[in-house]
């Protein structure tokens, strides 16, 4: 996990306790931290492929 999503958990559980989160908004926020956290990699992947190396470095 990133700590940006452990972070959102934490306040949405100390929210949840507090009663100022209702269930419905604390599934929201667990289910966005899995999504961003599952999904962040294979895209950063993918934009990471499309930058090719630059041919000034090459060697001759």
């Amino acid at each position: 996990m990133l700590p940006r999503g452990e972070v959102g958990l934490i306040f949405a559980n100390i929210g949840r306790a507090l009663r100022v989160v209702s269930d419905k908004l604390f599934s929201a926020v667990v289910l966005m931290v899995v999504v961003t956290t599952l999904v962040t990699p294979p895209l950063l992947r993918l934009l990471m492929k499309r930058e090719e190396p630059r041919a000034e470095n090459a060697p001759a």
